[in-house]
């Protein structure tokens, strides 16, 4: 399985395990028990504010006061003062990106509505159509910090895929053949997306393909062949060399954002199945398998290129007194907490959960006496640190034992920090012996 990069190992990333959007949506609908529906399903689903307006007049007062910081409009096209989408003008001129409701449809609305740069138009057909539009409202916040490359040599087709892109929000870097898209792909390796025409001198699509797959796999990037020239075996090719998927040209506005957010969506998906598999429940911690797949390319690099690698064993003092007195859950609240004061100190490092109160290390590429300097500060700081469980202020302390010598493998490393782990608890406890 192919992992993201940290230094020269593992970059550890902590997420929250709930997406939360924190900036507030304006909702614009006169029907009183549709607007309750809606600002109810966006709250439950992103803890957002939803502010709501019921006329174009209650609109232009709320975007006159908080104007850019609308994440999105959700807006009716049929108000009493506003009877013919005016409402869509009224939310560009403020920059906000603007979803369509609407009860009725036709092909003269649609082509209206598109013209103005709504993200998307959906139509009032039950709660099915408010769920779109809350999940929308959901790809508007998490697209702004996703970015998409294009790569065509056309420059009229490289702006009208940026323009498309961009309204849905995305971040579009752009390159005019192949190369120069690999080089952008090396330069910004957390690009998420590739939209790639077949046809480009130098390198053409099937081949920026084959070159991408070398250095991502289909669990960090989706690629989208693009080609307008006939024949089903170009689609199949794009396929069979590692692409996502394939849109023909020429295609409208709808098709390419559903395939985008398909793609992105898919990738989302991977990424929560990875984090389900890698990651302990209680903590957010990656698990201990996942710290023994990549400590091993760890220490294998360490040892290939004879940088410095250290190891610590964390372990909470006490803990099955805290337990029994205060509870399990209590318990489980001191080992989160401890858990986010790593994933603090520790940031760029690997970090995971053993079992139980137990927490395993690895700093690569660092002073040993650096790391050994950290690891007594943050033992320092959690001796100074309590816990609030209801009404009392619980403090406890950690023994630290660590091991920088490189051994016959990372087990050794290992098992060397854990007989110091134990020589600092018979010492005493809330200590460091490496």
């Amino acid at each position: 399985m192919k992992t993201t990069k940290f230094r020269r190992g593992v970059r550890v990333v902590h997420k929250s395990q709930t997406y939360h959007i924190d900036r507030p949506v304006l909702l614009i609908e006169d029907q009183r028990a549709l607007a309750q529906m809606a600002e109810a399903m966006l709250r439950d689903e992103w803890g957002c504010e939803v502010m709501v307006a019921a006329s174009l007049g209650e609109a232009r007062q709320l975007l006159d006061a908080h104007g850019s910081a609308f994440i999105a409009a959700v807006c009716d096209l049929n108000l009493p003062d506003a009877p013919y989408g005016e409402v869509i003008d009224l939310v560009n001129k403020y920059g906000v990106p603007a979803i369509a409701l609407t009860g009725a449809f036709g092909e003269e609305l649609r082509s209206m509505v598109t013209k103005k740069g709504v993200v998307d138009y959906v139509l009032k057909e039950g709660i099915n159509s408010y769920e779109y539009v809350v999940n929308l409202v959901g790809r508007i916040h998490k697209n702004i910090s996703i970015k998409v490359l294009v790569a065509d040599d056309s420059l009229s087709a490289r702006a009208v895929l940026k323009h498309m892109l961009s309204v849905q929000g995305l971040n579009v870097l752009i390159a005019k053949d192949g190369y120069e898209a690999v080089e952008i792909l090396e330069q910004h390796p957390d690009i998420k997306l590739v939209l790639v025409d077949y046809n480009m001198p130098k390198m053409n699509g099937f081949t920026f393909v084959l070159e991408a797959r070398k250095r991502m796999g289909k669990d960090q990037l989706s690629i989208i062949g693009i080609s307008g020239e006939n024949g089903g075996n170009i689609s199949a090719q794009f396929l069979k060399n590692g692409a996502n998927d394939f849109i023909a040209k020429p295609y409208s506005y709808e098709e390419l954002i559903c395939r985008v957010t398909q793609n992105l969506e898919m990738l989302e998906m991977v990424e929560s199945i990875q984090n389900i598999a890698n990651r302990d429940y209680l903590t957010g911690m990656y698990n201990r398998r996942f710290f023994f797949d990549e400590g091993y390319n760890i220490y294998e690099h360490a040892k290939n290129s004879g940088s410095s690698l250290f190891i610590a064993m964390i372990d909470v003092d006490h803990f099955k007194k805290v337990n029994d007195t205060y509870g399990h859950d209590c318990g489980d609240m001191l080992l989160k907490h401890l858990a986010a004061q790593l994933g603090a100190y520790f940031r760029n490092d690997l970090i995971a959960r053993l079992g139980g109160e137990e927490f395993a290390l690895l700093i690569a590429d660092e002073d040993i006496q650096s790391a050994h300097e950290r690891l007594e500060t943050f033992r320092q700081h959690i001796e100074r640190e309590t816990v609030n469980f209801g009404t009392t202020n619980i403090a406890f302390t950690v023994s630290i034992g660590g091991s920088h010598h490189p051994l016959e493998n990372l087990d050794m490393m290992l098992k060397t920090a854990d007989e110091n782990l134990y020589h600092a608890k018979q010492r005493g406890r809330n200590r460091v012996v490496a």
